[in-house]
C-alpha cells in the first residue's frame, strides 16, 4: 500500500468535486483510490464518469482476448477488469456481429 504524501493531498484537494480520471492520473494513482481518500478525508470526491472509465483499448483488447480462446475469467484477471464489466463487452460485441 501506496501512503499518500501531503502533496498529493494537497492536489486531490484542487480537484476536489471534478474529474477524478484527470485526478487520477495526475496522482499516479486509480480513479478509485482517488475518490475513497477524498472521502476518507472530508473533501468532495472527484466525480467518476462511469462511461469513460476503460479506455476503448481496454475494450478491444478484452475482445481480442476472447476471440484468442481466453474464458472471461482470465480475461478479467488479466485486465484487471471486473468480470461482469468483461462479460458485458465480450457479449456486447457477439450481439453486434450477429
Amino acid at each position: 500500500m501506496k501512503h499518500w504524501r501531503t502533496t498529493e493531498l494537497t492536489t486531490l484537494r484542487a480537484h476536489a468535486g471534478g474529474d477524478a480520471l484527470r485526478a487520477a492520473a495526475d496522482l499516479g494513482r486509480s480513479p478509485r483510490a482517488v475518490q475513497d481518500k477524498a472521502r476518507s478525508v472530508g473533501a468532495p470526491a472527484p466525480v467518476m464518469p462511469h462511461a469513460r472509465y476503460w479506455p476503448d483499448a481496454t475494450r478491444s483488447r478484452a475482445r481480442a482476448l476472447r476471440a484468442a480462446g481466453k474464458t472471461v475469467a482470465s480475461i478479467s484477471n488479466t485486465l484487471g477488469v471486473p468480470f461482469g464489466t468483461v462479460r458485458r463487452w465480450v457479449y456486447e460485441s457477439q450481439e453486434q456481429a450477429a
